[in-house]
């Protein structure tokens, strides 16, 4: 062997083992990449609208903070003690709070405009919340955990002065106007969505026990008698639902108003016979014998009155039957709480039975709960707070 072949050879190895380890390192290089792009389209695609709306809200929010041109107006509140102040920080930071606040501010052209003018392009026009919510920020003070700090952030500092007079009269109130079951401090809130998610689920194990037997035969006479009453009852519910249902496709066909009568439970509805009478009565007159111009005009007139008279009061027997169905369904909710508390308390032991025992275990659970809440919302709306400070940040 020559050797140039030796020295062929071995290049030629050199050459396939560094293109090997290229093509090896490329391989697990795009690997990599696909696996990225996988879990990011994974973890991205459960709530894609969110995470772009958080990325629009941060980089709006990094923008004005960060920006020397926005004017900022401080406002300094005093409250009772540390764990009032933390709640009033989580109130006005709270999304309850914020669409509240949204909507007073839409509610005023001039305010609306003045406000988030700067904001007036493709991008920001549906996003608005998103905008406001980078507008302000609340939180306690190093200085005293007493205080809470608010800054309001505006292109001019009329702008940021108006934000903090409406965001202060908006907060008052939002207290006005706070319930129980929607409290806008963070923390309270997530105590309330316990509560209603333990009632839900409560409710609605009582309802699957309802349906079933049991063998108890003490508690038979008064079982049989709710059941009855909530087999009448789902009857009168069915009635209903079909009722709103014909309501609905004569609505999409876009039926004149006459069809609506010939709905069996419209049709009886307090005088709506009489104004279709009437309605008849008075169009048979314009068929008739010739009438004088006067006395046609009247009748035409009195016809368009009656029209509008059976219009408002088909509107009425509607919202009257989404009411009775309403309260049908409240009603058959407590007729099936009361079958089960029946059976529960006829029953010696209900630990063998896994509904009742979890069952125990949820009212238990609310029973623990709903005082603490209660307490604790009670203490919320006694607080009061103070402003100390009101003044442009420098």
């Amino acid at each position: 062997m020559q050797a140039w072949h030796c020295i062929a050879i071995i290049t030629i190895s050199v050459i396939l083992f560094i293109y090997g380890t290229f093509r090896n390192e490329i391989e697990d290089h795009v690997y990599e990449q696909e696996v990225k792009k996988i879990m990011e389209t994974v973890s991205a695609s459960p709530e894609p609208k969110n995470t772009t709306v958080l990325a629009e809200a941060e980089t709006i929010e990094k923008s004005i903070v960060d920006s020397p041109a926005w004017a900022e107006f401080g406002i300094i509140l005093k409250c009772q003690s540390l764990e009032m102040a933390a709640l009033h920080a989580q109130a006005l930071k709270s999304n309850t709070f914020l669409s509240f606040f949204y909507e007073q501010i839409k509610s005023s052209t001039t305010a609306s405009e003045l406000i988030f003018s700067p904001f007036k392009s493709e991008f920001f026009i549906e996003n608005e919340e998103g905008i406001l919510r980078s507008l302000f920020s609340a939180q306690i003070t190093f200085e005293d955990d007493h205080l809470v700090k608010i800054i309001c952030r505006g292109h001019s500092a009329k702008s940021a002065k108006l934000l903090a007079t409406l965001i202060l009269d908006s907060y008052e109130l939002a207290l006005v106007q706070e319930r129980v079951d929607q409290p806008l401090p963070g923390s309270l809130l997530a105590q309330s969505d316990q509560i209603k998610q333990t009632n839900t689920q409560i409710s609605e194990l009582k309802e699957q026990l309802s349906q079933e037997s049991h063998g108890d035969k003490r508690l038979n006479v008064e079982a049989i008698a709710l059941k009855s009453e909530i087999l009448m009852l789902d009857q009168e519910l069915e009635r209903f639902k079909s009722t709103l249902l014909q309501i609905d496709q004569l609505f999409k066909e876009g039926k004149p108003v006459s069809k609506y009568l010939e709905v069996a439970d419209l049709s009886e509805f307090g005088v709506l016979k009489e104004l279709n009478n009437s309605i008849n009565e008075l169009q048979n007159m314009l068929q008739g014998n010739p009438l004088e111009k006067a006395v046609r005009a009247e009748v035409k007139k009195n016809i368009q009155a009656n029209q509008l008279l059976l219009e408002n009061e088909i509107a009425h027997a509607i919202e009257e039957i989404k009411s009775k169905l309403a309260e049908g369904i409240t009603r058959r909710k407590v007729l099936s709480s009361r079958i089960v508390d029946l059976h529960k308390a006829g029953l010696r032991n209900t630990s063998g039975n896994v509904k009742y025992r979890l069952l125990s275990e949820l009212e238990e659970s609310l029973e623990k709960k709903l005082p603490v809440y209660r307490e604790q919302f009670a203490l919320w709306k006694l607080s009061t707070y103070s402003v100390i400070q009101s003044a442009f940040v420098e």
